[in-house]
């Protein structure tokens, strides 16, 4: 946990709302990985947090990248992640960002339907390997929004193109992808997506798995999920990947905002100066975060916890138990890491928050605050 000066430094500096993170948290969770898995590939999942920063420390602890859009591709390359460690997936893959990565020599591709095979189709994509992605159909026990292997998903092919698109690659097929969810807190998830694989394995006998990410915050089986994934490799003698985006950052980072107001009535308001433009899973799909004052004190209210901004979804957290709090105050948003700073927005003409890391103590500017004159800087 970040220490109580540490922050309070961070504000005096560079104000509030600010995201920090805590790049040493960020490689215990690699380790932690590393020792679980210790023959998988790591690739982060760049949508979770995409600052430059994290992702050249990611770079520098050995990992690798999974991306889905033009922008993403970029950065990792430009963190200096490793190519042949870059994997690029998604429902996009349009002639623009196949062409960027024919460009780059990536050479991994995750499939996410036929239509994106046809499009690689059209192209000289002489030494590229293929994941098709499989929607295995089940329930990945999680919420609707972020149940990407369910049936009715978006994402991934049914089995039936799975089995008619690694037919079609031949010696381009690398293996099989699943993603079944995010947030995934039930090692029997697993149980379903082998049984949805094997018969593809059965058939065309490639030689790696990529089981995605997903893996929930706090608390992921992670003992009971190495098994299943070992025991499916051990039968089929694969290679393995893996694609944890949220588990690496969400709990390195937190949310530092200030009390602006307080409100007393039926309910106990708190107006902090973030809110949803900083923070928007809450709004989005009903997200929790352990919020805490900086300073404690022996007296606490329930509380909401809002922003500034006219949306009652405009809310950091309901029912919270907080030290009795002040005007001017530090509130201290957890598990932030992942899904914050990427998922602001300019709504309201908000400002964007600062990023900020913290390293040996050092802290260190990863992105400056937005400005008013940055609101105008893309308007002809």
């Amino acid at each position: 946990m970040l220490s109580v000066q540490t922050l309070q430094t961070v504000a005096e500096r560079h104000g509030t709302p600010t995201y920090v993170y805590d790049l040493e948290t960020i490689s215990e969770k690699v380790k932690h990985l590393r020792q679980v898995l210790p023959n998988a590939t790591l690739l982060y999942a760049v949508k979770a947090n995409p600052s430059g920063a994290v992702l050249r420390h990611l770079a520098s602890q050995g990992v690798g990248a999974e991306v889905i859009t033009l922008g993403e591709l970029e950065r990792a390359v430009r963190a200096g992640i490793a190519k042949e460690k870059i994997i690029l997936s998604g429902p996009r893959q349009d002639r623009e960002l196949i062409g960027r990565a024919l460009e780059l020599n990536i050479s991994h591709i995750s499939l996410d339907s036929t239509s994106q095979w046809q499009g690689w189709q059209a192209v000289d994509a002489k030494g590229v390997y293929f994941y098709p992605r499989v929607n295995p159909a089940l329930d990945p026990k999680t919420h609707e929004h972020l149940a990407t292997g369910a049936a009715e998903s978006k994402f991934g092919m049914t089995v039936a193109e799975a089995r008619e698109v690694a037919e079609d690659l031949g010696q381009q097929l690398a293996g099989f992808h699943v993603h079944a969810g995010s947030q995934i807190t039930e090692a029997s998830v697993y149980d379903d997506i082998f049984s949805a694989l094997t018969p593809l394995y059965e058939t065309f006998k490639p030689k790696h798995l990529d089981i995605g990410g997903g893996f929930g915050v706090p608390g992921f089986p992670f003992e009971k999920f190495a098994e299943k994934v070992t025991a499916f490799a051990n039968k089929f003698g694969l290679e393995v990947t893996i694609e944890p985006g949220r588990y690496l950052v969400a709990e390195a980072g937190v949310l530092l905002t200030k009390v602006l107001h307080i409100k007393q009535g039926a309910l106990h308001h708190v107006i902090a100066d973030a809110g949803m433009s900083d923070l928007l899973r809450p709004a989005l799909y009903g997200a929790t975060h352990p919020i805490r004052a900086l300073k404690t004190t022996a007296h606490t209210l329930t509380v909401d916890v809002d922003g500034p901004l006219c949306e009652n979804a405009d809310r950091l957290g309901r029912d919270i138990t907080l030290s009795e709090v002040a005007q001017g105050d530090l509130l201290v948003v957890e598990q932030a890491g992942a899904y914050g700073h990427t998922m602001s927005s300019n709504y309201a003409s908000s400002l964007r928050p600062a990023e900020v890391t913290i390293q040996d103590d050092t802290i260190a500017l990863a992105r400056r605050r937005e400005t008013v004159e940055d609101l105008f800087a893309l308007e002809q």
